[in-house]
């Protein structure tokens, strides 16, 4: 039988590595601001606007997750140790794009349909990331002038 001192040891370590977890979490999702989500016409999809700070070497980044539209697949979209699929990724190219009050660029995004996302963005961003399809959720990108 398993002695009661090696089992408290055991939850310690446990509680200890769940709660050192949650931390390293919460302190990687410092830089990183919801700017808006976009649920899809059927609900089965959201598409995050989030805005990173990388802190002051990079600056920031304007992105877009497509998750599913739950509160679990939202958090993890925001976590960054999760390493969530962004689908679109752009920063403000050396200023030639101006940025909102919380880092963002103007990026506007849209349903077209259950299964189709449009997003417009600046043409002068620098765009790191830009991928047509995330699952059965394809994606349109505009550039504008």
């Amino acid at each position: 039988m398993v002695s009661r001192k090696i089992l408290r040891w055991f939850f310690a370590i446990v509680l200890l590595s769940v709660c050192g977890l949650g931390a390293c979490g919460v302190y990687v999702r410092m830089g990183t601001t919801v700017i808006a989500d976009f649920v899809s016409p059927d609900g089965r999809w959201d598409a995050v606007l989030m805005v990173r700070n990388g802190g002051a070497m990079t600056g920031y980044s304007t992105v877009i997750s497509v998750v599913r539209a739950n509160w679990v697949a939202r958090q993890l979209a925001l976590c960054a140790s999760y390493r969530p699929v962004h689908v679109f990724v752009a920063d403000d190219n050396n200023g030639a794009v101006g940025l909102g009050n919380q880092g963002q660029m103007d990026v506007k995004v849209r349903w077209a349909s259950t299964a189709e996302v449009i997003v417009a963005y600046p043409g002068k961003a620098r765009v790191a990331r830009e991928d047509p399809k995330f699952r059965s959720v394809s994606i349109r990108y505009i550039p504008s002038p």
